[in-house]
């Protein structure tokens, strides 16, 4: 982004505050600098869905999963999206609860963060498993979700989860290139277990460490946006002494909310005559409730398929709507395995091909 389009930029954000007076304070400071975009870069959660994957069986780096190479990163930081969602696993990163963080996988993950560093991007850490750990009890694998018992004792607990951030945030805290860090990605399912009490003491354990950084804290129900509400309650709960902490949503625009884009768009648009406004429909619940408890909040996850341009304007009319929410996100995906993946926005024909979402998220 050039300086001019920044001023400009700048000065309509300025220009909005008074007419929007029900946003909150910190949703006004986000309006005084343009909100920043950037991309989730795939490949460190890749390789789970194997019978055998667990903390004993993590699989094999570069044929199971992968960070990407530093030629994406700098691809995507060149493009103006240098915000950089990096998901990885926690089996692979701690393979043993309470102990040591596996050093050959830390070192991939701040090799990353050293690329992001040197083109001039930032970093968000992203604990890709969905508020559980997988282990193996008796020759089976268990998704174990934390706090919850598994033939008759809790393998997983909150402080197990504290204990990985505690580890984390010694590693990273004085690391510029990491902008924040997402604690779990799309808790769902949670049962018996208490995910606002599980993040909170993520949140203890990070700040314990004098460790300032921005945290995201996801909501419940796969962090879905339009119903954030409903599964997450009417207020924020995270108490934070650093007041640096975000609630994390995620929106996909298909008519299941799953961002599997099942039904073409045709069939979409019959379903729902007013498509095209459907992203920035679904972002609304998720924005008032942030503007209620004068929280942040970031949208970790949206994306679209590339097969059919009149997408693009679903998406337009969300990033129009983000902007005026004051919100920094993230498109679901990018990385280089991805293939042909609907969603994808890794270039093409050894980068020489962008993809057709590419336009829409720069403007």
């Amino acid at each position: 982004m050039n300086r001019r389009r920044f001023l400009w930029l700048q000065a309509a954000g300025i220009a909005l505050l008074g007419k929007l007076p029900f946003l909150s304070r910190t949703a006004r400071a986000a309006q005084r600098h343009p909100p920043r975009r950037g991309v989730s870069l795939s490949g460190g959660e890749f390789g789970t869905d194997k019978k055998d994957f667990s903390n004993e069986q993590p699989g094999t780096f570069g044929r199971d999963y992968t960070y990407n190479s530093e030629r994406t990163v700098a691809y995507f930081c060149d493009h103006g999206l240098g915000l950089l969602r990096l998901p990885f696993r926690w089996e692979r990163l701690q393979p043993r609860l309470g102990e040591t963080l596996n050093e050959t996988e830390l070192k991939r993950l701040k090799t990353a963060v050293g690329w992001a560093r040197k083109h001039g991007g930032e970093v968000i850490l992203d604990v890709h498993n969905y508020g559980r750990y997988c282990i193996f009890h008796h020759g089976k694998k268990h998704e174990c979700v934390i706090d919850q018992k598994v033939a008759g004792f809790v393998p997983v607990t909150r402080r197990h989860f504290a204990d990985l951030w505690r580890r984390l945030s010694r590693e990273f805290r004085s690391e510029p290139a990491v902008y924040a860090y997402g604690l779990m990605n799309e808790p769902h399912d949670m049962g018996m277990s208490d995910w606002k009490t599980i993040s909170q003491a993520a949140v203890d354990a990070i700040r314990g460490e004098k460790d300032h950084k921005l945290i995201l804290v996801a909501g419940d129900h796969w962090s879905n946006s339009h119903r954030f509400e409903e599964f997450n309650g009417a207020r924020a709960w995270i108490k934070d002494p650093a007041n640096q902490v975000a609630y994390e949503a995620h929106c996909y625009f298909d008519h299941d909310f799953s961002g599997r884009y099942e039904l073409s768009y045709d069939k979409e648009l019959a379903r729902d005559p007013k498509l095209e406004g459907r992203g920035e429909e679904r972002l609304k619940p998720f924005a008032r409730w942030c503007q209620r408890n004068r929280v942040r909040g970031f949208l970790g996850e949206y994306g679209i398929p590339a097969n059919d341009e009149r997408w693009q304007k679903v998406l337009a009319r969300f990033l129009r709507a983000l902007d005026d929410a004051g919100m920094d996100s993230c498109y679901w995906a990018a990385g280089e395995w991805w293939g042909d993946y609907p969603l994808s926005i890794q270039p093409r024909r050894d980068f020489e091909q962008a993809a057709p979402q590419l336009r829409i998220l720069k403007r």
